[in-house]
């Protein structure tokens, strides 16, 4: 075996090697920075190649080793030590479940903004950190930022500079599990002129947004909060995600305020009963979910938009559609475990209401259905027998995997339907052509297939297996003790995920 592992073609030709460095970056960037340190010994090309990295990845390494933080801490710092100091950090990203020593957090944020820092994510979970003033994350280039960190959201900010954001399209703010709700103070966003998105989980707007002018703001969403009484003024909103969030009694006139919004996505609890009238005029995609815990408030909703193309519904609701024509209809029920253990008696109660409401959705032209709609709907057969069908531009019913149109009741077929012989019924509907936009300058790069989770797995597999198969197995900037083929296999089982 050579000394090296090398990775050729036919001729012999180092195929990895002989990659453009930014398809490389590119590569690395779906590792950890401490499996993309560990590619160093691959050959002399790779050697060097990870302090010019322009992706920075700790996140979660005090998992794989909770005792042995001074390690962790040293390979950091040997890391950024180590870098090419003139090379830029566009993506920085820092996970700590275990407590570091605040001067050495501090110390870690403040690396990438001194290095014109594009994306930042800091995840803070442990609760013994004290709050970090807003001016910690003040950044001429910061694009994207997203804190599960305490904050302190100093008074004097007001009429204070420090927390400026120029740049800044993307926030997304996380409350720590351990610090109760509090609201975002209305000033932090008058500072933020080119703010697009923004993402609040446990942290509440505060009254006074409605004043507030975020010219720029297209995406808006919310989880595990509260909204405010009085109606927005955002025209430019095209995107609205409530999840978990008390609703005013003024829903109506909040969606009649959203002149430009063209998704809209809210997922509530049956704490009350909600009537509403969504006259959104420019909405084309609208999906409302509510669960099962109380299933006894049937919920109305009047669409006056008549641009909507595209409906989800999870729950039984009183639906009336003003709507000329609707392309996709997709209806299922409560995917919760409360709905999974109730008894028949229970469930029969509110399969009743499941026949209104499909006859309010008669101009939908592809009806997917689950398996608890289709039981519901067999529930009510003999009901089914005795109405028309209200599907008059139905082309496909599409059913879950291992239903057929045999395996339902023949009423329910005609019910679906409904004597329209152009309609089918299938388990995965027809591809669509897609048209394929020419991306400049992307062909290379279009060869890489490293954007799943799956292919990343591999990737970091392929890094890994060249370290052992190359006889190479060593501490390779990381201090952290028993560093080869078995914490490196845990480091390649990580898999990580990203309200954006």
């Amino acid at each position: 075996m050579n000394s090296k592992l090398k990775i050729t073609n036919p001729n012999g030709e180092d195929r990895l090697s002989s990659l453009p460095d930014e398809l490389i970056y590119q590569v690395l960037s779906f590792l950890g920075t401490r499996q993309a340190v560990q590619t160093s010994i691959l050959s002399k090309r790779w050697k060097r190649m990870w302090t010019t990295l322009p992706v920075l990845s700790f996140d979660g390494y005090d998992q794989l080793f909770p005792y042995t933080h001074s390690g962790i801490i040293r390979f950091i710092d040997h890391v950024l030590e180590n870098r090419d100091q003139d090379t830029h950090v566009s993506c920085f990203k820092f996970l700590a479940v275990y407590p570091f020593p605040p001067n050495f957090v501090r110390r870690l944020i403040s690396y990438p903004i001194d290095h014109n820092v594009e994306e930042l994510d800091i995840d803070l979970q442990f609760h013994r950190y004290k709050p970090f003033k807003l001016s910690t994350f003040s950044s001429d280039t910061l694009l994207k930022l997203k804190l599960k960190v305490p904050l302190d959201f100093d008074e004097s900010l007001r009429t204070d500079s420090k927390w400026v954001l120029p740049a800044l399209k993307t926030l997304h703010l996380i409350r720590p599990p351990h610090m109760s709700s509090y609201k975002l103070p209305g000033f932090c966003l008058i500072w933020l002129p080119s703010l697009t998105t923004l993402c609040l989980d446990g942290i509440e707007l505060p009254e006074s947004f409605s004043s507030i002018r975020v010219p720029n703001l297209t995406t808006l969403r919310m989880k595990r909060s509260k909204l405010p009484v009085k109606v927005w003024d955002l025209p430019g909103l095209l995107s609205l995600e409530l999840d978990e969030v008390d609703l005013p009694a003024n829903m109506s006139d909040f969606f009649s305020a959203l002149v430009s919004v063209r998704d809209i996505t809210i997922y509530f609890t049956g704490t009350c009963k909600h009537l509403w009238n969504i006259s959104c005029p420019e909405l084309v995609h609208l999906k409302i979910c509510t669960n099962f815990a109380y299933v006894s408030w049937i919920h109305e909703i009047v669409v006056l938009s008549d641009k909507l193309r595209e409906l989800s519904f999870v729950g039984i609701f009183m639906v009336s559609l003003y709507v000329h024509e609707l392309e996709n209809v997709s209806v299922k029920l409560w995917d919760t475990v409360d709905f999974k253990y109730a008894t028949w008696e229970e469930k029969k109660v509110h399969y009743r209401h499941v026949v209104p409401m499909f006859s309010k959705l008669g101009s939908a032209r592809t009806l997917t259905l689950d398996s608890a709609i289709i039981e519901a709907l067999h529930s009510v057969n003999n009901l089914l027998g005795r109405v028309h069908s209200p599907f008059r531009n139905l082309k496909y019913v599409k059913l879950p995997q291992g239903y057929t149109q045999f395996s339902i009741s023949t009423t329910l077929s005609k019910y679906l339907l409904g004597g329209n012989r152009r309609a089918t019924i299938v388990t995965t509907l027809p591809q669509r052509k897609l048209n394929h936009q020419v991306v400049p300058n992307s062909s290379t790069s279009q060869k890489v297939c490293v954007d799943t989770v799956e292919k990343r797995v591999r990737v970091e597999h392929l890094v890994e297996n060249s370290v052992v198969e190359a006889g190479k197995v060593r501490q390779i900037g990381c201090p952290v003790e028993g560093s080869g083929t078995g914490n490196d296999q845990a480091s390649s089982s990580r898999v990580n995920g990203d309200f954006e």
